[in-house]
């Protein structure tokens, strides 16, 4: 499997997982996690980011940035419905 398919666990680091089983090792690890409170980003709950940093993470984070794009191109399509046609 590639290095695209894993990531790190934001309760300790030198946990490796792949992104599937995510959700479910969050949950495992953040019950022993001793460290300071963290965040969970709006757009997607396998980010976990330290309260003051969450500003930085939303300008660098890729669901934000697909969410905000879908959000726009929804409104895109709304502008562009041709008017009913009258008969």
């Amino acid at each position: 499997m590639g290095d695209s398919q894993y990531g790190i666990c934001p309760y300790d680091s030198s946990h490796r997982i792949l992104l599937f089983r995510m959700p479910v090792h969050i949950i495992k690890c953040a019950r022993n996690y001793k460290g300071p409170p963290l965040e969970i980003c709006k757009y997607n709950a396998t980010h976990r980011i330290k309260a003051d940093l969450m500003e930085q993470h939303l300008e660098e984070c890729a669901d934000y940035k697909k969410f905000h794009e879908y959000e726009l191109l929804q409104k895109a399509f709304q502008v562009r419905k041709s008017p009913p046609r009258s008969e």
